[in-house]
């Protein structure tokens, strides 16, 4: 995710308000050398494993809330058989106390022991929904309707209210016909950051299960659904709840045990895009950017941008979460102001999804580096700017994308000393997995070879992931650039090497994360002719 200009390329110098940092305290820290062995980190708990569990053992009260209409007479706990159980009588409502602590990327099981009631008359129902009312997400695992003509097991998956935006459907046909016997219902999904669009399309599927069988898929992916809730409501128009203007005594939904489990990891990024744009001498910019699912062979974007004449700035990353890579285009609007327009990569960057925002903080452009990475791992990438602290050290400030770029989610010195352009280069990408995305800093020359420091977003870089020397040879700051991305899918970005003369083409070599940056897992001749001309500036991420 890095600004390849060609000249100047890198003059790391004062960008962020010094008086600021000097409040930080922070020690100017030694130059960097390179340990050995290489330290490739991979996600490392044995999986599947609990991430809630409750066997109702203990009072209900311990890990629920009552909700909506529901009160502690209408919720008791009892043995049957040898299961410790709770029962949720009609109007029974039940909320987690607290909210399930999700990690992005990571596949989830959401599963409970349920006998329902054997007759109709109410719909006992286990689902999630978000902490945040103005977030919305919900699934429903179940919702029986005890085999109502309608709708005898409805299922759902929703991302917006009002208007109503989701999928449901009815399933009678795909669940037991006697539901009033102890049966496991369970949802599995993969949670993406808060973010991300949910009615993007995802490559894993939210998928829902009776006793093991599935039952339902959905292509998408919640970004909410942090809360469980169990729910036992009567059956009558929303007009007349809660009572339904009867209090006849009805069986209740008896519940064993909730459980979620964490059960595999999936990717949230992929391969490095090379997002080319290149000054045409009448002011008008045009974008070329090789397709990676071709192998970059081809051009999947040849475009002219609907920007003014001016000497921009250019980055690129996923701004609105909709896991398409926009360009972002920062230009200067007065003294230390900045322009920031973010054009959108699903309509081949021909419109704008923020269009002349102001940035100010006395920021002057030609003394940072203009990157963007997931500060926080909502699926929205900030704005990282990345330049001397006026000391000797590297300091990042960092812009929020879900604000337009108006709050700061970070200010302050890195673990970097002060970098001379001419010698390093730095970019932005996630070593560990976690969605949030370090800075990579990288030694163009570490004594015959190219090496790689990783700094981590979740000390606010004061630390480091990853200190190493890699298989690449010394690089030359005109002829090479270095951009990021996940090129084998175990969710760790790889360091990819831009060469901007390979015979009259560009090319790129990708150092895969997995082999701690010492061995080579793509190696490649784009559809890009040379970008050595200073009127071509190159974007990655």
């Amino acid at each position: 995710m890095l600004l390849m200009t060609l000249i100047p390329l890198r003059e790391l110098v004062t960008a962020i308000s010094v008086s600021v940092l000097l409040q930080l305290g922070v020690s100017v820290p030694a130059s960097m050398t390179v340990p050995v062995p290489p330290i490739p980190t991979t996600p490392g708990t044995a999986m599947p494993y609990d991430v809630f569990h409750d066997d109702f053992d203990t009072p209900v009260t311990e890990r629920w809330r009552h909700v909506s209409s529901s009160t502690p007479e209408r919720v008791t706990q009892r043995t049957v058989g040898s299961r410790s159980v709770v029962a949720l009588a009609p109007e029974g409502n039940l909320e987690s106390l607290q909210a399930i602590p999700y990690e992005v990327g990571m596949t989830y099981r959401v599963s409970a022991s349920i006998r329902m009631p054997g007759r109709p008359g109410t719909h006992p129902a286990f689902w999630m929904r978000s902490v945040d009312d103005d977030r919305i997400g919900e699934i429903d695992v179940v919702e029986s309707w005890g085999h109502h003509r309608e709708c005898g097991v409805q299922l759902a998956f929703y991302w917006r209210y009002e208007p109503a935006r989701g999928e449901r459907v009815c399933r009678e046909d795909k669940y037991p016909h006697r539901m009033d016997r102890w049966r496991e219902y369970a949802a599995e999904f993969t949670y993406m950051a808060p973010g991300r669009d949910p009615g993007a399309h995802m490559a894993a599927p939210t998928r829902f299960f009776v006793d093991g069988r599935q039952t339902w898929s959905t292509d998408h992916s919640p970004v909410a659904a942090e809360l469980l809730r169990l729910q036992h409501k009567r059956n009558c128009p929303p007009e007349q709840q809660p009572s339904c203007g009867t209090t006849a005594p009805a069986p209740d939904m008896l519940v064993d045990w909730v459980r979620v489990e964490a059960i595999g990891r999936q990717p949230t990024g992929g391969p490095a895009e090379l997002l080319s744009p290149r000054s045409n001498p009448d002011g008008t910019v045009e974008l070329q950017a090789p397709d990676p699912e071709t192998g970059y062979a081809s051009l999947r974007s040849q475009v002219p941008l609907p920007l003014p004449p001016g000497e921009w700035h250019y980055a690129s990353g996923d701004f609105d979460g909709d896991l398409v890579t926009d360009l972002y285009a920062v230009t200067e609007a007065g003294d230390g102001v900045a322009s920031v327009r973010v054009l959108d990569g699903s309509s081949d960057f021909q419109r704008f999804l923020s269009h002349d925002t102001i940035v100010g903080g006395g920021l002057d452009l030609d003394a940072v580096e203009v990157l963007t990475g997931d500060f926080d791992a909502n699926g929205r990438d900030d704005l990282y700017l990345v330049g001397s602290d006026g000391l000797a050290s590297t300091a990042a400030r960092i812009l929020d994308a879900t604000t337009g770029f108006q709050t700061e989610l970070f200010v302050g010195q890195t673990a970097a000393p002060l970098l001379d352009p001419d010698d390093w280069d730095v970019t932005t990408g996630d070593v560990d997995g976690n969605g949030r995305d370090d800075l990579y800093v990288v030694d163009r020359d570490a004594g015959g070879t190219t090496a790689l420091h990783v700094l981590d977003a979740v000390s606010g870089f004061s630390s480091f992931l990853v200190r190493t020397t890699t298989a690449s040879p010394p690089l030359d700051p005109i002829g090479w650039d270095t951009v990021t991305g996940d090129h084998d899918g175990d969710g760790r970005d790889d360091l990819a090497l831009v060469q901007r003369d390979d015979g009259g083409v560009t090319s790129l070599h990708v150092l895969s994360a997995a082999s701690g940056f010492s061995a080579y897992s793509l190696e490649t001749r784009t559809a890009l002719t040379t970008t050595l001309d200073p009127a071509w500036s190159r974007v990655g991420s």
